[in-house]
């Protein structure tokens, strides 16, 4: 995969992720701050659990809390 579609793919998966906790990306980087958002996506491109990722969000279910294993469970938990 190159660094365009591995950038789409794990934006994608960010998005699925609010998603799944009912969280609003205004929500989860504290309303549109473009410094958290950016650390954000970050986190998620640098993060070494995307397989994990991807069967925690192939269940399709809405959960309370984003999993200890993504790097944004604290930004996306807090709210």
């Amino acid at each position: 995969m190159d660094t365009i579609d591995q950038l789409d793919h794990r934006l994608k998966m960010m998005g699925k992720m609010l998603r799944a906790t009912e969280r609003s990306l205004s929500e989860a980087s504290g309303l549109g701050k473009l410094g958290k958002l950016n650390a954000m996506a970050n986190n998620c491109l640098e993060c070494q659990s995307s397989k994990a990722c991807e069967t925690w969000l192939k269940q399709d279910q809405i959960a309370v809390n984003a999993p200890s294993f993504c790097p944004n469970a604290e930004l996306i938990n807090r709210q």
